[in-house]
């Protein structure tokens, strides 16, 4: 390797590990549910991985510690194999797809690291630690073929993918961002995983950096080194644009806070002057049952009719103030545990209520939609107390990006919607034609052992520009 290059791995390797510790430094991932902050840990590792290894051959070219080859080419080739499996890991975990298939795909990537290892150790016992060094066939086809552009090709689709939900948010601008680091990751693949030096085997003896010389008249490390400040800045600018979450975080967060408080007020207001005056009330109408004499009968009937009046006229602004026009999570939880322990009181199945919600939620839920989903959720359990013979009962609330997901599971006998004639089953179809008023689906299958009910209904219309 010329010595010429010298400063572009250095610029490529630090563009690479600035990344990394951008990435794995997890901004709020603690409490945010967007995919992307949740895997960037991932790519924080890949970054830095690979960001050494081009610094490696940096040292390499400059023949520093020459007594070191055979040492920092293990290294090199180790990290490069170990940037690769967590490149995969990032667009992979980025992929929307259900949890169980995601985690079932994600076994991929460490297969394949360890495949490369178990070769990689037999070759250098077999044929010696020179062998790879000299016959870099093996690597180039391992490491660079099937991990590099299949990492660098996941990677893009995810985060295509990603952006393609995210304009249906109305978050055009997060969406282009996203839809370019999907392309420069794409370029990336191509570049480090297709483009190698010129080999006597297919397509290394077609596409090769001398051909990528002839065509562009200059050497492909400065377009990876360009590559890689680019996915830096596209990086930097997609996570700039989280600023609209967090501020969305402050906002709920303080319209609960001042939700709740009015909540405490209102109750206050109930106890001190509603209740306090029906009490009142109470006690001058057991005054005039012990009391029959007919001169106290008709003021105090006047002063209970004026307490009544005041209380109606309190109720009534109590009504009207507590009136909201968007139910929150926390509301729609708070209903749901009363629901399931007022069935937990009066029958003898088990039910459990689980929530797994966010801080803060994709979206809001009109009063239309908590109360089908209320329904809904009712009608679930009670089918399960009525014909289910289950011992057990779970009832979930999770929020996704783009819906409301609901699950009722029991182990009971199971029952299906398919094959199943539902206009004769009045429960079911009121759950399906509920589900169906406000935008959602509804979805029964009979599972292992017992009925899964699940209703994914679509937040309400909010927009983040």
């Amino acid at each position: 390797m010329a010595r010429d290059y010298f400063l572009l791995y250095l610029i490529y390797g630090f563009a690479f590990i600035n990344m990394g510790i951008f990435s794995i430094q997890g901004k709020d991932a603690e409490v945010t549910d967007l995919p992307l902050v949740k895997s960037l840990k991932y790519l924080g590792y890949f970054g830095i991985s690979h960001g050494i290894t081009e610094w490696i051959t940096m040292i390499e070219i400059l023949d520093i510690y020459s007594h070191l080859h055979t040492f920092l080419f293990i290294i090199k080739y180790f990290l490069k194999a170990v940037s690769f499996a967590y490149l995969m890991i990032f667009g992979i975990s980025l992929l929307p797809l259900k949890h169980r298939y995601r985690k079932i795909i994600l076994k991929v990537p460490i297969i394949l690291f360890l495949v490369w290892l178990t070769g990689f150790i037999l070759l250098s016992v077999y044929y010696g630690q020179d062998y790879l060094m000299l016959n870099p066939k093996y690597n180039i086809i391992v490491l660079r073929y099937i991990m590099a552009l299949s990492g660098g090709a996941v990677s893009a689709i995810a985060l295509y993918l990603n952006g393609k939900t995210i304009e249906k948010r109305k978050s055009n601008s997060m969406a282009k961002r996203y839809k370019g680091l999907a392309c420069i990751f794409l370029i990336y693949g191509f570049l480090d995983g297709l483009i190698v030096k010129k080999m006597d085997f297919f397509p290394a003896n077609i596409i090769n950096d001398n051909l990528f010389l002839e065509i562009f008249q200059f050497p492909i490390q400065i377009f990876k080194a360009s590559v890689g400040i680019t996915i830096n800045f596209l990086l930097i600018k997609v996570i700039d644009t989280f600023g609209w979450e967090q501020k969305e975080k402050i906002n709920r967060l303080e319209e609960r806070r001042i939700a709740s408080e009015e909540r405490r007020k209102l109750g206050l207001e109930i106890h001190d002057s509603i209740i306090q005056s029906l009490y009142a009330a109470g006690l001058k109408v057991e005054y005039l049952i012990k009391n029959k004499s007919e001169d106290s009968i008709e003021p105090m009937l006047k002063e209970i009719k004026i307490d009544l009046n005041n209380t109606i006229d309190k109720t009534r602004e109590f009504l009207s103030s507590s009136t909201l026009e968007i139910i929150e999570m926390e509301d729609l939880n708070y209903s749901l545990q009363q629901l399931v322990r007022k069935f937990n009181e009066n029958q003898d199945i088990p039910i459990e209520f689980k929530s797994n919600t966010s801080q803060t939620n994709y979206g809001h839920l009109s009063p239309e939609k908590s109360t089908q989903i209320y329904y809904i959720v009712q009608e679930a359990i009670s089918n399960v107390i009525k014909h289910s013979k289950a011992t057990y009962a779970e009832v979930l609330l999770e929020s996704k990006y783009d819906f409301l997901y609901i699950k009722v599971i029991d182990n009971g006998l199971g029952i299906s919607m398919k094959g199943m004639n539902v206009e004769k089953h009045f429960g079911i179809s009121s759950m399906e034609e509920r589900a169906k008023r406000i935008g959602g689906t509804l979805n029964i299958d009979k599972i292992g052992n017992g009925t899964k009910v699940e209703i994914m209904i679509p937040w309400g219309d909010t927009r983040h520009e």
